[in-house]
């Protein structure tokens, strides 16, 4: 199949090369000619998948109408702050044949207007409907499925008929897709995940130890939940790979950048200084405001989210914070 993917990042590329072992295709949508240069000479990002080196097949413009023709399959990778601005682009390049099955590896809500990335996708391309697009996320760090590192992930529609297509497109012997119809607890996963790893880095950052951060996973997973509850999810979703699976890998791994905000912040640097070193986004730091935006319109709490926007946004500090947090009014684990 012919593949377009919108967005040269990490994460993009990687998906990029599962696509061409599966036999597919692939071309790439960037702004950035200097991307372009850089991709089509080196074959590699040295800045963000240093040592992985990408097919030679691989073409790269920034003509999206051109980088979408003949499109069978569009996948969207790009910064969740982003996605509108892009999606608008995409919307002025509708095909005239078949509508192809649009992927969004993107996690996030949008910042100001508390929107997943499907439904920022379905605002700004009015020529999509539910059945087009999938949404793509698990815990998968590019920084290993780039070198084939058995990994597993979710592709979530409310037409199952559309995830088992992107699941027989994207699954082989070192990524293994399963899928389900529960689109708003997937997304809801992704995106507020990033959040708690900011917590969790500060934990590390603090040199808090493993009880630490268990519990910080686990009700951060209640609150994901509990959101999710509230806007129409499906409760078994966030024990699922989508849910604690990323979450589990989010908050630990070495290669979370959302993780290694937390740790500096925890070390007592501020936002401005991380923000000012760091080559590549840190999706949870946006999030973070969309996320407390999202659960105070519909009247859900979430301490752990909450406290995180006090540390970043507000400049108290995590000490002060953590203390806030245990000395919460005590309450049954059921609630």
């Amino acid at each position: 199949m012919n593949v377009t993917i919108i967005g040269t990042g990490g994460w993009g590329l990687t998906l990029g090369q599962v696509l061409f072992d599966n036999g597919h295709q692939v071309s790439f949508w960037t702004f950035s000619q200097k991307e372009v240069d850089l991709l089509s000479t080196e074959h590699q990002y040295k800045d963000k998948l240093p040592g992985v080196i990408f097919p030679e097949s691989f073409t790269y413009t920034t003509d999206m109408k051109k980088s979408l023709a003949g499109a069978e399959v569009v996948l969207f990778v790009v910064p969740s702050q982003f996605m509108g601005n892009v999606a608008k682009e995409f919307a002025k390049c509708k095909p005239e044949g078949q509508i192809p099955l649009v992927v969004c590896a993107t996690k996030g809500i949008l910042e100001g207007t508390n929107q997943r990335m499907s439904e920022v996708l379905f605002e700004n391309v009015p020529w999509l409907s539910s059945e087009h697009v999938v949404t793509l996320s698990g815990p998968t760090h590019a920084e290993e499925v780039s070198r084939r590192v058995y990994t597993t992930i979710v592709a979530a529609c409310p037409h199952e008929a559309s995830a088992q297509k992107v699941q027989q497109l994207m699954s082989n012997n070192y990524l293994r897709v399963y899928t389900s119809t529960d689109q708003v607890g997937v997304e809801l996963c992704g995106a507020i995940k990033n959040v708690i790893a900011i917590a969790s880095g500060v934990l590390y950052g603090i040199g808090a130890g493993d009880n630490t951060r268990a519990a910080l996973i686990t009700r951060g997973q209640a609150e994901i939940c509990r959101l999710g509850r509230a806007l129409g999810a499906n409760p078994r979703t966030f024990a699922g790979l989508a849910g604690m699976g990323d979450l589990i890998v989010t908050c630990l791994s070495q290669h979370s950048r959302n993780r290694y905000v937390g740790e500096c912040i925890g070390k007592g640097e501020t936002l401005e200084q991380i923000m000012g070193h760091m080559t590549m986004i840190a999706e949870g730091v946006p999030t973070c405001k969309s996320a407390k935006a999202l659960a105070d319109s519909v009247h859900v709490e979430l301490p752990i989210v909450n406290a995180v926007y006090e540390v970043l946004f507000n400049n108290k500090k995590p000490a002060d914070i953590i203390e806030m947090l245990m000395l919460r009014d005590l309450k049954s684990e059921e609630e």
